[in-house]
């Protein structure tokens, strides 16, 4: 297994944060402009927390949580975006950057962490350590 670290991202960082996007989404991704406002925006946000896995000075993944009150869950945690490098992946970054994520959502105070998906390899994660899966969606739940 490999020694992952995870930190805030800092504003250098904007270059493996365009790398990651492009190798993941290709064509889809985001322009270099408007990946760079989204960055700043979710660096920025204090209503959510913007994380990056590394695996010594590269960038193997990032995620993005964010609190939500709501009059009918409460206030809880849901990880808008979440995404890791194939081969990081393979050797538990997904898994360090997610306990990552709920150890902040419990710092926080949330109830749960929602984790909407259709990636398989995000499902599989999430089945593993026993997110509840909603019956009629994509929607996994976990009691914090």
């Amino acid at each position: 297994m490999f020694n992952f670290s995870i930190k805030i991202p800092a504003a250098d960082d904007m270059k493996y944060f365009l790398l990651i996007n492009k190798r993941l989404f290709g064509d889809k991704c985001l322009s270099e402009i408007d990946s760079g406002f989204v960055f700043d925006e979710i660096l920025n946000d204090k209503k959510g927390i913007f994380l990056a896995v590394y695996h010594g000075n590269r960038m193997a993944g990032y995620a993005y949580a964010v609190e939500v009150f709501s009059m009918k869950r409460g206030h809880y945690a849901e990880i808008v975006d979440f995404y890791t490098i194939e081969y990081y992946r393979k050797n538990g970054a997904d898994l360090y950057l997610l306990m990552a994520i709920e150890q902040w959502s419990r710092q926080a105070v949330c109830r749960e962490l929602v984790f909407s998906t259709d990636d398989d390899s995000k499902k599989s994660l999430l089945e593993k350590l026993r997110y509840i899966k909603d019956e009629n969606s994509n929607v996994y739940r976990r009691n914090l």
